[in-house]
């Protein structure tokens, strides 16, 4: 690599979707590549190894792989600044999350073509996409694939805390199901993970690493994009930061932007795309005045239920001790017991009005089997069990912004929760909900002691006031540059992903969502850029 090379594409960020877009690019259109990743390289056992994923996530170690964020002061939860995280190294997020295999319903993406105008983005889009990229271990049918780079696998550690809950939520009606991935998301089952042989599958584990030496592909780590540079109304590359020296590279053809749904509206900005009268407010003059750019920014919020259990049923204590050296021996020898769990291992998806319904699902719930720290106030750890309600279609809407006009500076993000008077009476429902859970047989006969919201919060008032008080993300922020039909004012793209009044820029990641699909978003994100580069390239 030198300084103001020429490459064909440009893609900025190798996470999930930037890996899918630049593997595309490579090995189906031959193009010349340059991605770019502000991270490290993503060389870690806290990545490989699955049980590790919460020191990375609750910032306790391996922080140089990830980027910490927290918002602005949220006025309808106490106040609090929320922390989300997301992925800083080859891979994103997906060598840092849960590694949660899911998709949308047939109906979330549906919905996409319906915001697009009619241009099609609906599922059966979808369908050949995630067949293509999935090679899984148990499904391999219409839905699925069993032979593609992006690993899919049940988990290889099951809790008994979790095998209640499964059987918990099937006396109380929701029926058990053995397939999240085929457009109907009914149901309580097994939560498939990216992992095979007991490690962590990332999208640069699949989509990136089998083509690292490829001649047409460059990767640069380290590499942190501040502007676009432009000739004209065209963007002909990005000006980045190298290890504390500013660069250029120029794209003959088209920039990607793939630095997820944070940084891509952040670049934007800084380049002078978006809400003009905030660009002055920093002295950055406006090129296109996009007022979408930051705005539509979605999460899935999660109300929780915490109660210590009566014996140990969970992870508790599995990390210290001989407990660890056992584990971390059987773990490196056979690649088997507590290190190769995520945690949840079970999901359910309902809707709250009629849990037995075929109604879109409304909820998320699942059990991690300990006390979430930050529930504690004090409180000794101890063994216990957190259920949580992963609200995935709520209607408050956020926004992020720039705190500065210096690029290196960290964005303002606001989350806005339960600014639409419609979530807080979802939010009451699920945690009344989470805590009958919490009563019912076989779960209730190992629960001892109720922590959050805590006995004494009896009316609804006082529940969501607990809610206030505990509300987190789930760590899946999205639509900050959404994709929509020609007569949307907000719309950032068009319905093929082309920046509005920009030649020559696109955004494939998950700040294109004109709104979130109900699961977590990683084969999504894959998929979306797949998509993104087929159009591009003039696929439909």
């Amino acid at each position: 690599m030198v300084d103001g090379d020429t490459y064909d594409y440009i893609v900025v960020g190798a996470g999930s979707a930037g890996c899918a877009a630049a593997n595309r690019l490579v090995t189906e259109y031959g193009a010349r590549v340059l991605l770019l990743e502000r991270g490290p390289v993503d060389k870690s056992m806290l990545i490989r190894w699955p049980a590790l994923v919460f020191t990375i996530i609750q910032g306790k170690a391996g922080k140089k792989w990830a980027k910490h964020y927290h918002s602005v002061p949220q006025p309808r939860v106490n106040g609090r600044r929320i922390h989300v995280v997301q992925g800083n190294t080859l891979g994103g997020s997906s060598s840092i999350n849960v590694m949660a295999y899911l998709r949308g319903s047939k109906a979330d993406y549906d919905r996409w073509t319906e915001a697009a105008g009619g241009f099609d983005w609906g599922w059966d889009v979808f369908a050949p996409i995630f067949r293509r990229h999935e090679g899984n271990r148990r499904l391999d049918n219409e839905a699925h694939g069993g032979d593609g780079p992006l690993k899919a696998n049940d988990p290889g550690y099951v809790t008994e805390a979790n095998e209640l809950f499964m059987k918990t939520m099937q006396r109380r009606g929701v029926r058990y199901t053995t397939d999240f991935g085929a457009g109907d998301l009914h149901g309580v089952g097994l939560m498939q993970v990216h992992t095979r042989k007991g490690r962590r599958v990332s999208a640069a584990d699949a989509f990136l690493k089998p083509i690292m030496g490829h001649p047409r592909l460059t990767v640069v780590t380290d590499a942190e994009v501040r502007t676009l540079r432009f000739s004209g109304d065209r963007v002909v590359g990005v000006d980045y930061l190298h290890r504390g020296r500013m660069r250029s590279a120029t794209a003959s053809k088209e920039t990607i932007l793939t630095a997820g749904p944070l940084v891509t509206p952040k670049i934007l900005m800084h380049s002078g795309i978006g809400p003009a009268e905030h660009l002055a407010e920093f002295g950055i003059e406006s090129r296109v005045d996009l007022p979408g750019v930051g705005e539509n920014f979605m999460d899935h919020p999660i109300v929780s239920w915490m109660g210590t259990t009566k014996g140990k049923y969970g992870i508790f204590g599995e990390d210290t001790g001989l407990r660890a050296v056992k584990n971390a021996l059987q773990y490196m020898l056979f690649k088997t017991g507590p290190i190769t769990s995520n945690g949840p291992d079970h999901i359910a998806m309902l809707n709250l009005d009629d849990p037995t319904a075929t109604a879109e699902p409304n909820v998320q719930i699942y059990c991690v089997p300990m006390l979430w720290s930050e529930f504690l106030k004090g409180r000794k750890n101890t063994d216990g069990v957190t259920l949580m309600a992963n609200i995935v279609q709520p209607y408050s809407r956020g926004r992020v912004r720039l705190a500065s006009a210096d690029p290196a500076a960290d964005l303002e993000i606001d989350f806005n929760w339960l600014n639409d008077p419609r979530d807080a009476p979802l939010f009451v429902k699920a945690l009344k909900y989470l805590r009958s859970a919490s009563k019912s047989e076989p779960i209730a006969h190992i629960i001892d002691e109720e922590l959050v919201p805590g006995p004494r919060a009896v009316s609804d008032e006082d529940l969501l006031e607990g809610i206030r008080a505990t509300l987190r993300t789930n760590y899946h922020p999205s639509g900050t540059a959404k994709m929509g039909a020609d007569d949307d004012p907000m719309a950032v793209l068009t319905p093929d992903l082309r920046v509005r009044g920009v030649a020559g820029l696109r955004v494939m990641d998950v700040s294109m969502m004109p709104h979130m699909i109900s699961n977590s978003f990683e084969s999504t994100a894959c998929a979306v850029a797949e998509r993104g580069v087929d159009l591009m390239m003039g696929r439909r």
